[in-house]
C-alpha cells in the first residue's frame, strides 16, 4: 500500500497506460480523480472505488481550460489536497516530415504539451499548500532518442522532457518533485493502430524480445508517485526493454 492516504490525478485514464496507472495507484490505496474524453471513464471510476479509497471521474477535453480547472477544483473540493499528478493524456499522428500537415501537429502540441503545462500550473497551487507532491509526465522514446516517421510527435515529447527538468528545479524548494517516464513500444490501442509492418519492425528492435505492457509503465509511475522516490527529481526514466531506434 505505497500510496495509502494519497490523492492523485491521472489524465487519459480510460485506456492503455493511463488506465493501468490508475488501476495500480488504486491497488496501492490512492484516491483518484481520473479524466478522459470518453464517457467510459465513469465506469472505470465506479469499478476502482473501494472501501479505503474514492475514485471520481471528470469527462472532458484537456484542450479546454474550463475542463482543466474543473479537474483541479474537483480534487480540491472532494479531497482538499493533491499528492500526485500524472500527465498521461496524449495523441499520436505519425507521418513523414514531407507529408506532415499542421492540423495534427497542432493537436499533438495542444494535448501532449500545452495541456500538461496548463494542468501542472493549477495542480502546483494545490500541492504547494502542503509543500509536497510528485508530478509525473509521460514522454516517449520518440522524444529522447527519436523515431523515424514521428518527428512532430517526438518534438512534443522532447518538449515534455525539457519542461519536466525545468519545473523540477523550480519546484524542489517547495517540496514538489517532477519526473518523466519515456516509454518505448507499449502494447496499447495507439500502438496497434500503426502500420502492421512498421509495428513488427519495432517489436523486433526490442532487445528484451517482447513488446512492453502498460503495467510496465504503471510500475514505474508507482515508484515515482511513492515515497520510495522521495529524493528523485528532474529525471527521465526509460521504460523500453532496451529498444533500439
Amino acid at each position: 500500500m505505497l500510496l495509502e492516504g494519497k490523492v492523485a490525478i491521472v489524465t487519459g485514464a480510460s485506456r492503455g497506460i493511463g488506465r493501468s496507472i490508475a488501476e495500480r495507484f488504486a491497488e496501492h490505496g490512492a484516491s483518484l480523480v481520473i479524466t478522459a474524453r470518453s464517457d467510459s471513464i465513469q465506469a472505470i471510476a465506479e469499478r476502482l472505488n473501494g472501501e479505503t479509497r474514492r475514485v471520481i471521474a471528470v469527462q472532458g477535453d484537456l484542450s479546454d481550460e474550463v475542463c482543466i480547472r474543473r479537474i483541479v477544483q474537483t480534487c480540491r473540493g472532494e479531497f482538499r489536497r493533491l499528492d500526485v499528478l500524472v500527465n498521461n493524456a496524449g495523441v499520436l499522428a505519425p507521418s513523414l516530415i514531407g507529408m506532415t500537415s499542421l492540423g495534427p501537429v497542432r493537436q499533438m502540441l495542444e494535448i501532449n504539451l500545452l495541456a500538461a503545462i496548463n494542468l501542472t500550473q493549477y495542480a502546483v497551487r494545490l500541492m504547494q499548500a502542503q509543500r509536497s507532491g510528485s508530478i509525473i509526465n509521460l514522454g516517449s522514446i520518440a522524444g529522447t532518442q527519436a523515431v523515424e516517421g514521428l518527428s512532430a510527435y517526438g518534438a512534443s515529447k522532447a518538449a515534455i522532457e525539457g519542461f519536466t527538468k525545468s519545473i523540477a528545479k523550480e519546484l524542489a524548494p517547495r517540496g514538489i518533485r517532477a519526473n518523466a517516464i519515456a516509454p518505448g513500444f507499449i502494447d496499447t490501442d495507439m500502438a496497434r493502430s500503426l502500420d502492421e509492418a512498421w509495428f513488427e519492425r519495432r517489436v523486433e528492435s526490442i532487445r528484451m524480445g517482447r513488446i512492453g505492457r502498460p503495467e510496465d509503465v504503471a510500475n514505474c509511475a508507482l515508484f515515482l508517485a511513492s515515497d520510495l522516490s522521495s529524493y528523485v527529481t528532474g529525471q527521465t526514466i526509460g521504460v523500453d526493454g532496451g529498444m533500439q531506434v
